[in-house]
């Protein structure tokens, strides 16, 4: 084989190393960008997916929220309306004329002292001093047990009003309040819902831009590959060219036909 032949199957081969490499470069740094791609393709889907939960979550917790909002917003006023006053009014024992008023009590007095009259003229005594004296006792008596018995139903009436206008109130407050407290509740759930939503996007964000970035390195490295595999396979053959140069050089001093060979450009790089 001539020298000729020789390099230009050297040149050749090195064309086929350096274009291999370029292309192997070229499909490796594809592959990695489609992946980056396809990467943040996801990233953008999971991202739109967290974005429809959390709107979804608060079109849920909506209603509490208004409700909530709208008891805080009715109790305040019932506050600042006096709705909420405290109870003022006093207990007023009764006089023992009011007690003397009951009904009843002239009844059971009349009939009292006319049975003790009775009583005592069956025995011959009706007018006596004792008569007159069972007649006081007996009187004394029913009006201590009727204004006792008056003192007790006014306390425990006027008892029955406070307890009724503390419950009045504490219903009226606690339903409100209940209602606030669902929107407290539902603020608060949202509150936890709204930072897990941001944790999640946060780590969807990080998550996907360090892959995406290694694609992306992985694809810068596979291009450079390809050009220093492609230098190497040029590199490899200039060598190549230059020791045929000297060959060509030593076989021409000697008088060989191979003395003759064209390396053109080749034979100068060698030469530099």
């Amino acid at each position: 084989m001539s020298t000729a032949a020789i390099v230009g199957g050297s040149i050749a081969a090195a064309g086929i190393g350096a274009g291999g490499s370029l292309a192997a470069g070229s499909e490796q740094s594809g592959a990695a960008k489609d992946a980056a791609h396809l990467q943040y393709q996801e990233a953008q889907d999971a991202l739109k997916f967290q974005e429809q939960q959390w709107n979804t979550q608060q079109q849920n917790e909506a209603p509490w929220l208004h409700a909530g909002q709208g008891a805080i917003t009715n109790l305040s006023s019932l506050l600042d309306s006096g709705a909420f006053a405290p109870w003022t009014q006093q207990f007023q024992a009764p006089t023992a004329a009011q007690a003397a008023q009951t009904p009843g009590y002239q009844f059971q007095l009349q009939q009292g002292e006319q049975a003790l009259q009775n009583s005592a003229a069956a025995a011959g005594g009706a007018l006596s001093t004792g008569t007159l004296k069972n007649i006081e006792n007996y009187g004394q008596g029913l009006a201590s047990t009727n204004y006792q018995q008056t003192y007790n139903n006014a306390l425990q009436q006027y008892q029955q009003s406070y307890n009724q206008f503390q419950q009045n109130q504490a219903n009226l407050f606690n339903r409100y309040a209940s209602l606030a407290g669902l929107g407290q509740t539902a603020a608060g759930q949202l509150g936890s819902e709204g930072q897990a939503a941001a944790g999640n996007v946060a780590n969807i964000n990080l998550t996907s831009g360090g892959q995406i970035g290694l694609q992306l390195n992985n694809a810068a490295a596979a291009t450079a590959s390809g050009y220093v595999g492609a230098a190497n396979a040029a590199g490899g053959a200039i060598g190549n060219i230059g020791q045929y140069a000297t060959l060509a050089n030593l076989l021409g001093n000697q008088g060989n036909p191979a003395s003759g060979i064209d390396l053109g450009g080749y034979a100068d790089l060698a030469a530099s």
